[in-house]
């Protein structure tokens, strides 16, 4: 029965007056609720429905936000709401529905809203009203308001749940606006949008799935890891649920398969159940096409990563169908230009490559051309922004199943962990945020490389990579060079060992010398047979030993063929460690997955792999090439440049450790094994090597380095000064050290064991052209048949001295050129050639360069150590005296000898200094007259040089050489069988020369340098006409006309030659022409006075060295003061007479003064 109050209520919800509505909705919502709770069923509800509709279209807001309340209140109270959808659907769909928005308030289209959702949650038929709700979603999706978006992607989803026949119809309409939500800046609309279209399709048609696989793949590089997680949850779903999911396998595999990497620990774990789940479903819905896989399933490969989860048959299957598919578009996906796709891309491949287990290898060829691709773009964007440190050692260290593991290697992988691929540690990937992304990449593609390497023949994959890296040129495309190389890396890192040492077609001819091994006859090297046949590894470091690889100077370039070199030097260390394991257990089989052959031991493998001597002189001669910077000069002055020498070094001694632990497996009765672990480095699995091993290491390999060097400079003609071939040259000799004087292990043709210092420098000579006579344009470029230009054979010559030099920083090596054969055949044929004056800049570089290398082989023959103390140390007990007098009485002399002489002085005044002094042997004594000559002369020559480093450095050369001869001799040590004894030297040996141990008695001072007779001496010991004693004798006119030098430093030297001219002519000056004068000074103990018949030349010096005494400098006035104090200890009358008269002219008589008193004080 109609209530008439009620009645007129709902007339006035039409009312003029807007409070008059309101007071009437007001009515309306009390009789609704007393409605609701007494339950009556006669409440005409419909009724109050078609009125409660219009007001929702009120237009003020007050009365519209209370008639949604009333709405609500209706919704609830009616027993069953499909009386009133007729009403109110309508009336929501023109409040919601339209194109324009007819609400202009956020909050009261929010609230509208849930009016919808409220319907939805009444258990009531929908499907008449698909369309409206479609309509209002497709508007309301799209709302600005972000609660309300998030609201209808819900009411989406329900209402794809109602499994309606019209909205599997008509839902497309939906798809775009949810699409356009997967970009809006709140992450929850992202989330949510995401999950109502996962659910939404499930009920839609299937061609819907095309258009959102690209919109959603891009959400799976959403910051927000819950936006991500609903991406792989939707994957998931329609991979298990989806009516026509296997159209579309394909497409959904990368999605659900990227959570296998991502950040978020949880997503992960979430991937790997549903992948599960997925594979088991689909082995479900298979069984009878997978089940001889499912019965007779191997196993997994033996050399399979450790703590990786192998997938289930399921899983493997579905990525083997769509392999074909997704490979060459991931491939194609890492030259893309956006830096997500790429990374995208290379987290996808090592994931399909371990389903794809032995089936990868129908993919080789698009993998391997991908993954250069790949590699080269991001290299490309590495290294000019970080200086190419970051490509340092790239290749993620993966442990295997079987293979010992180091305690402290950083490998990506543990036994403790289970995963589906090896994960790489936040370690591997630091620095700036561009630089970390490009990394991230390139250790994704190189561990996709590893587990190729893992799964595919090595006798498939390297012919591959060897004819892209035929194509490479560094000058045309350095990184694709360096791509490949970092590729070779890594499939040599995932490699097994059988594998690695199986046959392989024989490369060695690719290179200078192929496999044969040098032997030493002399000076020569000769070829003896090759080894064994060449194995996959042996091909790969053969041609990693090609003259094009080693000369690459581009910093990625280096870093990659380190990175190969490092890959098989790990391989190598385990094959140390499985043959120790070996000699104390039995020996362990393994089963390959080989038609040829069902079992071979791995142990066998580890031998064959360590007895491969080409192998190891290989990759020692790849190492020097990497430490040669000759080649790339700039590269010494970058952090790259001395992070990959420390490098370099960590690799020669890991390779010194292989060979020294392979000897010792070897041995009849190996050592027993260690109880407690050797210290190992990081990166090694070894005991770290003794200097000594290395030594060995390099006795054993630079024979066949210096031939490769030497056949590669003969073929070229010479070589350059940025040849590899030197810089590899220069790098041997900086480190080997006392390896070049060992002796060598390799067969000698009719010739006993002989050392590498005489081949140096038979390599110098002929390799630096110092055995040429320099300043000769005669066929040089261009135009003739010389390769070398003038500038450029300078240059290569300044090299050779330079190394020359740099062979007496090593004690040994110093101790072995100080012998005479080496001496006199260094100086005569190596270093006096350069040092005649030529014009031109050039030249004087080079006269510099010999005067220095002169130095360093002069101290090495006295055995000087210290040039500042040379003149110190070789002074006589009166010039000890002398020197202390004057240091106490002169403050000049006192500040210019220091008071580190003025303790030496006391020490040796008081005896205790003898031993001291005594340290010193000479070589120089033992060398021939003729070469002493040549080398003074040259040295004369440098005085007058316009360098005054040269200068400098000729007056030092004269103090080493005048000071040497007084020295005792170096005990004779016979010559080298195969060094190069020079004639002059022979000769001298045949005359005797040597057999006497004080120099001033012997042929070489006394006798004339050509056709001198050693059985006719003169008997007062003085030196005859154009002797070696003669010479020096009349050279001190050049010491004198020094003094007057532009520069003091070179005065203040020439000062201290010419106290070591006085000090070697001494006995010349004083010896007397019979004997009865010299026994009656022997008998009064008075000191031996100059000779008269020597008086003119020391007036003439002393007329030249006076007016110093009076300089403007205290020093030089110093300096000159000690020599004229010498002068006057054996031409006393003299001094005395040039003194006196030179008081009056001198601006200061002080210094004439005190060296009268000397005189007086030390008669």
């Amino acid at each position: 029965m109609s209530d008439p109050i009620l009645d007129r209520n709902l007339v006035l919800l039409a009312a003029d007056d807007r409070f008059v509505r309101r007071n009437a909705l007001k009515a309306v919502q009390t009789a609704i609720k007393r409605a609701g709770e007494s339950n009556c069923k006669d409440f005409p509800f419909a009724v109050y429905a078609s009125h409660l509709s219009l007001s929702l279209n009120d237009t003020v807001e007050v009365n519209r936000e209370l008639a949604v309340v009333v709405n609500k209140d209706l919704i609830d109270a009616v027993p069953s709401v499909s009386v009133i959808l007729p009403s109110l659907l309508p009336a929501l769909t023109k409040r919601l529905g339209q194109k324009e928005v007819v609400e202009p308030s956020e909050e009261l289209r929010l609230e509208t809203l849930r009016l919808l959702k409220t319907v939805l949650d009444k258990s009531v038929d929908v499907n008449p009203y698909v369309d409206d709700y479609l309509s209002i979603l497709r508007v309301t999706i799209s709302d600005a308001f972000h609660e309300v978006k998030k609201l209808s992607c819900v009411i989406a989803q329900e209402l794809a749940s109602r499994k309606s026949h019209r909205f599997y119809q008509t839902s497309e309409i939906i798809i775009e606006p949810l699409l356009s939500c997967l970009v809006h800046q709140h992450s929850k609309v992202r989330s949510c949008a995401i999950n109502s279209l996962g659910r939404v399709l499930l009920y839609s048609q299937g061609k819907l799935v095309d258009q959102v696989i690209a919109p959603l793949t891009q959400r799976l590089f959403d910051p927000i890891p819950a936006v991500r997680r609903s991406v792989i949850e939707i994957a998931g779903s329609w991979l298990l649920d989806l009516p026509d999911r296997y159209s579309f396998h394909t497409k959904l595999l990368p999605l659900i398969l990227s959570g296998f990497t991502d950040e978020s620990e949880e997503i992960r774990d979430l991937t790997a159940d549903y992948w599960h789940d997925i594979g088991l479903k689909f082995e479900k819905e298979n069984e009878e096409q997978l089940k001889d896989k499912l019965d007779f399933d191997k196993g997994p490969p033996f050399h399979y990563p450790l703590g990786c989860k192998r997938p289930v048959v399921g899983c493997r299957e579905l990525v083997y169908r769509s392999a074909s598919r997704l490979l060459p578009a991931l491939c194609r996906d890492l030259g893309d230009w956006q830096e997500a796709t790429r990374t995208k891309a290379a987290a996808l491949l090592p994931i399909l490559v371990i389903h794809l287990e032995e089936s990868t290898t129908q993919h080789t060829q698009h993998l391997i051309t991908g993954l250069t691709t790949g590699l080269a773009d991001t290299i490309a964007h590495v290294a000019p922004s970080t200086g190419s440190v970051a490509l340092l050692k790239l290749v993620p260290p993966i442990a295997f199943r079987g293979l010992p593991l180091a305690e402290l290697d950083p490998s990506v992988n543990r036994e403790d962990q289970e995963f589906l691929i090896p994960r790489i540690p936040a370690l591997l990937a630091s620095g700036s945020t561009d630089t970390t992304e490009a990394v991230k990449v390139i250790h994704q593609l190189l561990l996709t490389a590893e587990l190729i390497g893992c799964v595919v023949q090595g006798k498939l994959w390297w012919p591959l990579v060897n004819s892209c890296l035929d194509r490479c040129a560094e000058s045309v495309a350095p990184a694709s060079l360096a791509g490949h190389l970092f590729l070779l890396a890594g499939l040599i890192s995932g490699s097994p060992h059988w594998q690695l040492t199986s046959s392989s077609e024989d490369y060695s001819k690719k290179i200078a010398g192929g496999n044969t091994v040098p032997s030493v006859n002399g000076d020569n090297l000769t070829l003896i047979e090759p080894e064994k046949p060449c194995t996959l590894v042996r091909s790969i470091a053969l041609y990693l030993a090609q003259h094009d690889i080693l000369s690459v100077v581009s910093f990625a370039a280096k870093a990659a063929l380190l990175d190969c070199v490092l890959a098989i030097l790990r391989r190598m260390e385990e094959a140390v460690v499985l043959l120790r394991s070996s000699l104390v257990g039995s020996k362990e089989h393994i089963s390959l997955n080989s038609s040829a052959r069902k079992e071979e031991s791995i142990v066998e493998c580890a031998k064959i792999l360590l007895a491969d001597t080409q192998l190891r002189s290989c990759l020692f001669q790849v190492i020097l090439a990497l430490g040669g910077v000759w080649a790339d000069t700039n590269s010494t002055n970058t952090e790259f440049g001395s992070t990959i020498l420390q490098l370099v070094d960590e690799g020669m001694r890991r390779l010194a450790a292989c060979e020294r632990d392979y000897r010792i497996c070897m041995l009849p009765q190996p050592p027993p094994k260690q109880t407690e672990r050797p210290h190992c480095p990081m990166s090694s699995l070894l005991e770290t090597a003794s200097p000594m091993d290395v030594d060995r290491l390099y006795v054993t390999h630079m024979f066949q380095l210096f031939h490769r060097l030497d056949l590669d400079r003969t073929e070229a003609g010479s070589w350059h000064p940025k040849s590899v071939g030197l810089a590899i040259f220069s790098r041997c000799l900086q480190t080997a050290g006392p390896a070049l004087l060992m002796d060598s292990p390799c067969p000698t043709s009719g010739s006993s064991a002989t050392n590498c210092l005489g081949i140096v420098l038979r390599l110098l000579e002929q390799g630096c052209r110092l055995d040429r006579t320099p300043g000769t344009d005669t066929g040089k470029s261009p135009g003739g048949p010389d390769p070398l230009t003038m500038a450029s054979e300078a240059e290569l010559r300044l090299r050779g001295l330079i190394l020359l030099t740099r062979l007496t920083d090593n004690d040994s090596v110093r101790t072995a050129l100080a012998s005479p054969a080496y001496l006199c055949r260094c100086l005569t044929g190596l270093v006096l050639p350069a040092c005649v004056w030529r014009a031109g800049r050039t030249a004087e570089a080079m006269r510099k360069a010999a005067v220095t290398c002169l130095v360093a082989l002069l101290a090495a023959a006295t055995s000087v150590y210290d040039l500042d103390e040379a003149a110190v140390d070789s002074r006589t007990q009166d010039e000890v005296r002398l020197d202390s007098w004057l240091c106490e009485n002169v403050e000049s002399v006192k500040k210019l000898l220091g008071d580190k002489t003025s303790k030496l002085n006391k020490k040796k005044i008081s005896g205790k200094g003898a031993e001291h002094q005594n340290k010193h042997t000479s070589s120089l004594c033992l060398l021939p007259s003729s070469v002493l000559s040549v080398l003074l002369a040259r040295l004369g020559g440098l005085l007058e040089d316009d360098s005054d480093a040269t200068r400098r450095m000729a007056c030092l050369n004269l103090t080493l050489l005048f000071d040497g001869l007084l020295l005792p001799s170096t005990p004779s040590t016979d010559a080298p069988a195969t060094s190069s004894v020079p004639p002059e030297l022979e000769e001298s040996k045949k005359n005797g020369a040597r057999e006497s141990e004080d120099f001033l008695s012997s042929p070489t001072w006394l006798l004339p340098t050509q056709n001198g007779d050693s059985s006719v001496l003169p008997e007062n010991q003085c030196p005859l006409p154009n002797s070696f004693g003669d010479q020096v004798y009349r050279f001190y006119p050049n010491l004198v006309r020094r003094l007057n030098d532009t520069k003091d430093p070179i005065r203040l030297i020439a000062s201290e030659t010419l106290n070591a001219w006085l000090r070697l002519v001494h006995r010349m000056l004083t010896c007397q022409p019979s004997s009865s004068t010299s026994e009656s000074q022997a008998l009064t103990n008075e000191r031996p006075l100059m000779n008269p018949v020597h008086s003119a030349v020391m007036d003439d010096f002393v007329v030249g060295v006076l007016p110093h005494l009076d300089d403007a400098e205290d020093q030089i006035r110093a300096a000159v003061s000690r020599v004229l104090a010498r002068v006057g200890q054996i031409a006393p009358d003299l001094i005395r007479a040039k003194l006196t008269a030179a008081r009056e002219c001198h601006r200061c008589a002080y210094m004439c003064d005190k060296v009268l008193e000397s005189l007086r004080a030390l008669e």
